[in-house]
């Protein structure tokens, strides 16, 4: 029998994250969208800030993702990296046409509510095959993690999503689902 402790000691990541990485413009204090002139910009996504937080407690994790291979593409690698995530399993599209998701936020000012506008078609993520997926990832995280958010931005993305669920099931691994 293996204690928790023991069977973590052989996993190299207590979390992996597969998932898109997404540029955010943010309105600077309190703005909105509609009048300011200015975005703040900064990395993020669901996927990120989970094991981003996760790597704040101690935890070694790691991002999966695919990214531009162009300047946006090496800002989100030195975010990554400045949050303690592993950047080991990101990926960079050559393709010319290669791109970023984008998302704009507002922050709330009560009794305004926060906003977010999404501009995420055709990002780069969306062309992920199992295939671009080393097959070592499947054996080391204790707890892999994933949103329905990504999933649902094309169908390769869903497909790529299953194969990967089919893999992490035979080799035992913990899976989570945020449905958001």
């Amino acid at each position: 029998m293996t204690c928790v402790g023991e069977s973590m000691e052989k996993k190299q990541y207590a979390a992996l994250a597969l998932g898109e990485i997404l540029l955010r413009l943010s309105t600077p204090n309190n703005e909105r969208i509609v009048r300011g002139d200015t975005f703040q910009k900064c990395a993020g996504g669901a996927e990120l800030n989970v094991v981003s937080g996760i790597s704040a407690l101690g935890l070694r994790t790691g991002i999966m993702s695919k990214v531009p291979q162009n300047d946006l593409g090496v800002f989100v690698r030195n975010h990554i990296r400045f949050c303690g995530v592993s950047d080991d399993y990101l990926l960079y599209d050559q393709a010319r046409d290669s791109r970023l998701g984008i998302y704009y936020y507002e922050n709330g000012a009560y009794p305004r509510k926060t906003s977010v506008v999404y501009d995420r078609g055709h990002s780069t993520i969306t062309t992920l095959t199992v295939k671009e997926i080393p097959e070592e990832v499947y054996s080391k995280e204790k707890e892999f993690h994933r949103s329905g958010k990504t999933r649902a931005l094309s169908s390769q993305r869903r497909e790529t999503d299953e194969e990967v669920i089919k893999k992490l099931k035979e080799k035992g691994t913990m899976k989570a689902f945020e449905v958001n």
